[in-house]
């Protein structure tokens, strides 16, 4: 035993310098979601402190160890090149944090209480931003945004894709291959940019308005009260709360 020891002592030394790491892997054993800065992992669901600042995503390259700030950084993955965005997770930011994310397929966030949300995903996502917080987001397919009390989101989204501004919530959406829909609800402003050959679809209090035509800038679609029709703007549709009605409202 004893001319065994120096081994064991050697072997936990080792031990005690290689760098921990911690997996969160999405549904169906998809790819690992990394969180880093002031949050943690638990499952498919991250979470970011009160006042924190963290980064969801995928096992960013040559990373593998605690970043001392209470979050978690995943090990590099096998093969060259960066590893694809996690699936099927879940982020949460929800009291005055900043938080840049990346994700694939049918993952959810929460932005909430005045915290700042940046980030994309792929396809089939749902993004809430509520209490009066800042979203600056793209989405892929076939994706649900929520956009309410008070905030301000500025989201690219993709064909199929729904955004939902109520309350006094302000909404900078740009729709470049067209097809994408705006539910804008209260005294919420809508500034919409639809692209491609497929007019944007465009509700305003639960009542069908005109689209806002493939090529088109479409500000303040529902009027200041929420309840008008869609308006013609100029060259650009700028930021949700900027932007200003066009001349005369389109049948």
């Amino acid at each position: 035993m004893n001319a065994k020891l120096p081994g064991l002592v050697l072997f936990l030394v080792q031990l005690s310098v290689v760098p921990l790491t911690v997996a969160c892997g999405g549904d169906d054993g998809g790819s690992q979601v990394a969180c880093e800065g002031d949050c943690s992992c638990s499952g498919s669901s991250c979470t970011c402190e009160a006042g924190g600042t963290c980064t969801f995503g995928a096992a960013a390259e040559g990373s593998g160890s605690g970043d001392g700030q209470g979050g978690v950084l995943v090990g590099t993955a096998e093969g060259s090149g960066a590893p694809p965005p996690p699936d099927n997770v879940s982020f949460s930011c929800e009291s005055k944090n900043t938080c840049d994310l990346t994700c694939g397929t049918g993952c959810t966030t929460s932005c909430n209480a005045q915290s700042l949300c940046e980030g994309s995903c792929e396809s089939n996502c749902t993004l809430d931003c509520a209490g009066s917080s800042e979203c600056n987001l793209e989405t892929g397919v076939d994706s649900e945004v929520s956009c309410a009390g008070g905030s301000d989101c500025n989201v690219k989204l993709d064909t199929g894709s729904t955004i939902s501004c109520t309350g006094t919530s302000a909404c900078a959406i740009d729709c470049p291959k067209g097809g994408c829909t705006a539910v804008c609800e209260g005294t919420a402003i809508c500034d919409v940019i639809c692209g491609g050959s497929e007019p944007c679809h465009v509700e305003c209090n639960g009542q069908r308005a005109a689209d806002c035509d493939a090529g088109s800038t479409c500000s303040n679609v529902c009027g200041s009260g929420g309840g008008g029709g869609v308006t013609a703007a100029g060259d650009g549709a700028g930021s949700g709360r900027g932007g200003a009605a066009g001349a005369g409202a389109m049948p």
